[in-house]
């Protein structure tokens, strides 16, 4: 990738950032200043620094590797090989309640961070869905997978992934996203427990 197409994708994946949160915002969730931090670090990056924060954080072979995966990040519990089948059990049983799978084609994890954001997107999109056709019934269930989502699994793991991005990288670009993920995790828990 050239450095110049790399700003070109950085510029949109900022614009579009702004534009998402200006949506969401109305000034009481601070999504603007993550953002504006964002586009900072990106702006003093070129495409071989990032992908070298990148292996730095996410590869296992780093010294600072930082797990995506959600087993890797609640281990600090005792557990055994049985309850992560279960858990990863559970989280596969969300997605297949929804008609969702994981790719054949590209296998990873169910609890892979990338995945469960995925499937909270997809759980965003249904909910717009339900509303707009005023289809209550489906709506309350959306809305319950929702939270039992958020709280069985995402919103137990993902702020403490996000802490260890940030204490890796606190000045550069994901150090940053880590701190957009982690306001947004708990903008979702907030609005869970408010409903």
């Amino acid at each position: 990738m050239t450095n110049d197409l790399f700003h070109s994708l950085s510029i949109d994946f900022i614009k579009d950032w702004k534009t998402t949160v200006d949506l969401l915002d109305e000034g009481k969730y601070s999504f603007l200043p993550l953002v504006d931090s964002m586009a900072v670090a990106a702006a003093n990056l070129d495409y071989e620094n990032l992908y070298q924060s990148y292996n730095n954080l996410f590869m296992p072979f780093s010294k600072n590797y930082v797990s995506p995966y959600e087993m890797e990040c609640v281990k600090d519990t005792p557990s055994h090989s049985m309850t992560v089948q279960a858990e990863l059990s559970d989280v596969a049983g969300f997605y297949n309640a929804f008609g969702l799978t994981t790719s054949t084609n590209a296998p990873d994890r169910v609890d892979h961070i990338s995945t469960q954001l995925e499937f909270m997107h997809y759980m965003a999109l249904k909910e717009s869905e339900a509303i707009e056709n005023q289809n209550l019934e489906h709506l309350e269930i959306v809305c319950e997978a929702e939270k039992k989502f958020m709280t069985d699994h995402l919103g137990r793991w993902a702020t403490i992934y996000a802490e260890r991005i940030e204490k890796q990288d606190s000045n550069g670009f994901y150090g940053a996203l880590s701190r957009l993920l982690t306001l947004w995790i708990e903008t979702d828990l907030l609005m869970i427990y408010e409903n």
